[in-house]
């Protein structure tokens, strides 16, 4: 692994011979010092009495000293009995002795915790008995996030979080100074795009990549304090916004007041409230105990909505060089850069009372999270808590550039979005049996089939209105489904299944002839749009793979005079040398041996393109 001697000019610290950095030295409290001082403190705090009968039993009971160690006495009872019996020195050369480990191993963890940004990863270790060795491929990261905990912001510390493609993928750098983390990410995020540009330079060096100057919640950039206690409040107060954006002015921001109004007509509200009401009317009518089940129901709820207002606080969205970038957060903050090309999917969500407002939440689907959490859990995923009709077009167009600059384009999302839908494929005439009333929504439309920016777009929902969208390019597989109540009334569902996330890509109750044409042309654009990407991908990285020198071959004789020989017949005339010429992908049909298709099934029959 080499090291990009620009990169590592402009990272924070002094590294060794290989490009490993270490940690922030507060580090260490942060991953379990703190917490193991807080818990000895309170065990010597609660089982003072215990240890003084276990450790000068027999001293107590020889009349010496009379020490009252019942409890009902305060710390001094315990201090005099130590200076009677001549014990203060060796009780306080064993704390001494204690903290003097906890720092020692404080000290091994900080020392042998490194990292490194090479030109192909990002590198962790850590570990002082047993060593680990984490990489983050520069082409696999699909975020790059920093954390700050309420503690890790008063000591000025922030956790880097580099999430890969994958179970489990996930590297972090814990801990480093905020502004050096600002730094590192951004320095992350440059050399990851041009590492997935083929080595193409973004817009700005690398070398001039640092991070960018604290921002308040008001949107005030702050300049370079004078002393060191002002910046410490400037970096505790930072919501890290890019200066550019609010410059241009393209930033999504949430109102508090809109936020808590959306969480309290939110579906868990509604719950909450049905609930309560169920439980007390049972309570009056059957028995009164029921009434305290409430008691528990009302804490889980009530902190599962705080989470939700905790999550959302001062939330902002915007647009940098290379990523799309997210925050938010009232105690704990969290910043997600999910760099251009990253996601997969995104979905426009309306619940019930939320329509006659118009508030809508946005959220998306990418790579690396886990199995576990259903690919991402609610709160992860969401880059709009709640917002209106012109915040969900605005969302859309930066978190997949291109769908809705032009005119036209907008026009076309809001149609999806609220309007009548002109243009989808509808669901067939006995399509009630299996979307109920969702049937006046439920439609599906390919839009720029033929461009590269192709996209499938799936309308539906009653109680809960939904508008999806997913890039052609980031479609796995398309599958042609007949569950067995479709078979018997003669339709089919059409799925576009990409990694694993909350968007689902879905459309049921189609006319089986419109299901099979949908899927004929949904497999031929994703061969073909994918094709191209990959040619694009190819001739990028062309350049890059220049030929070794050869070394020089010895020059063959060359006869001082042509020597005339006979003419050789037409027919055993050697062909002359063909350049090369550049061969254009040409359309590949479904029926590709690049393309797998394969069919199955009984009672319900499907096939699938992968």
């Amino acid at each position: 692994m080499t090291v990009d001697p620009e990169v590592d000019a402009q990272l924070p610290g002094s590294s060794d011979a290989e490009g490993w950095r270490r940690m922030h030295p507060l580090s260490p409290l942060l991953r379990g010092g703190l917490a193991l001082l807080v818990i000895a403190g309170i065990i010597v705090a609660n089982f003072r009495d215990h240890f003084v009968q276990f450790f000068f039993a027999n001293n107590l009971d020889d009349g010496d000293a009379s020490v009252d160690v019942s409890g009902d006495r305060d710390l001094v009872d315990l201090y005099e009995f130590l200076v009677a019996e001549g014990l203060l020195l060796a009780v306080l050369g064993g704390l001494v002795l204690i903290l003097l480990l906890i720092v020692l191993f404080s000290w091994l963890a900080w020392r042998f915790a490194t990292y490194r940004i090479t030109e192909a990863a990002v590198e962790v270790r850590n570990g002082v008995l047993f060593r680990s060795h984490r990489r983050a491929p520069l082409e696999r990261i699909q975020s790059v996030n920093l954390q700050r905990s309420l503690l890790a912001r008063a000591l000025g510390l922030t956790k880097i979080e580099v999430v890969t493609a994958g179970q489990g993928g996930k590297v972090e750098l814990s801990f480093l100074g905020h502004r050096d983390a600002k730094t590192v990410r951004e320095q992350i995020l440059q050399v990851s795009g041009s590492r997935r540009r083929g080595g193409a330079a973004g817009q700005r060096a690398v070398a001039d990549v640092s991070g960018p100057a604290p921002v308040g919640l008001d949107g005030t950039v702050y300049s370079t304090p004078g002393d060191a206690l002002t910046a410490r409040a400037h970096d505790f107060v930072d919501a890290d916004i890019d200066p550019e954006a609010i410059e241009a002015q393209t930033l999504v921001k949430v109102p508090v007041g809109r936020l808590a109004a959306s969480i309290a007509l939110g579906w868990e509200a509604i719950i909450l409230v049905v609930l309560i009401a169920g439980i007390v009317i049972g309570g009056a009518v059957l028995e009164a105990f029921l009434i305290f089940g409430v008691i528990p129901l009302l804490i889980v709820m009530a902190s599962v909505m705080f989470g939700q207002f905790n999550k959302g606080f001062n939330f902002t969205l915007s647009r940098t060089d290379d990523a799309v970038r997210t925050g938010s957060g009232l105690t704990s903050t969290i910043t997600e850069s999910i760099p251009f090309g990253r996601i997969h999917a995104v979905e426009a969500r309306q619940p019930l009372l939320w329509r006659p407002l118009g508030w809508w939440k946005v959220r998306i689907t990418t790579a690396g999270h886990s199995v576990a959490q259903g690919g991402q859990n609610a709160t992860q995923n969401v880059v709009l808590p709640v917002g209106r009709e012109a915040d969900v077009l605005r969302v859309i167009e930066t978190l997949l550039p291109g769908t809705g600059t032009e005119a036209d384009e907008i026009a076309t999302l809001r149609d999806g979005l609220i309007g009548p839908a002109d243009g989808y494929v509808r669901g067939g005439r006995r399509s009630a049996a299996v979307l109920l009333w969702g049937r006046r929504r439920a439609g599906l439309r390919i839009e720029d089939t033929g461009g590269d920016d192709a996209t499938l777009r799936i309308r539906r929902g009653v109680l809960t209105r939904s508008f999806a969208i997913m890039p052609i390019l980031r479609a796995q597989s398309i599958q042609l489904r007949r569950p067995l109540v479709h078979r018997m009334l003669g339709l089919a569902s059409i799925s576009a299944h990409t990694v694993l996330g909350p968007v689902r890509m879905e459309m049921r109750g189609l006319e089986l002839g419109a299901a099979r044409r949908l899927f004929d042309e949904l497999a031929a654009l994703v061969l073909r749009v994918q094709g191209a990407e990959a040619q694009r991908i190819l001739e990028a990285r062309a350049p890059l793979a220049e030929p070794m020198p050869a070394e020089p071959m010895p020059a063959e004789p060359v006869p001082a005079e042509p020597v005339l020989a006979e003419p050789v017949p037409a027919e055993s005339a050697l062909p002359e040398p063909v350049s090369p010429e550049p061969v254009s992908p040409e359309p590949v049909s479904p029926e590709s041996p690049r393309a797998p298709r394969h069919g199955h099934g009984l009672t319900s029959g499907r096939a699938h393109e992968a």
